[in-house]
């Protein structure tokens, strides 16, 4: 295997669990998301590849309120 497939198949793997962290993150302050409920949304980011990028571009909502945690 070329060292730079190797080097893109790292990068795109530290590239989706920065996108996990932020999407779960995304997902447990906001009060209500798009389309399916939270568990369903989490279930896709976690077993989905970009399953984090699906949920920012289609089930976040915008308008709904970030719940603050204490």
């Amino acid at each position: 295997m070329e060292i730079y497939v190797l080097l893109l198949i790292v990068a795109l793997f530290i590239l989706n669990l920065g996108l996990i962290a932020w999407s779960v993150s995304d997902l447990l302050q906001r009060e209500k998301v798009k389309y399916l409920p939270k568990v369903a949304w989490l279930f896709i980011i976690a077993l989905i590849f970009f399953g984090g990028a699906l949920y920012l571009l289609v089930g976040r909502d915008k308008s709904s309120e970030v719940v603050e945690v204490k």
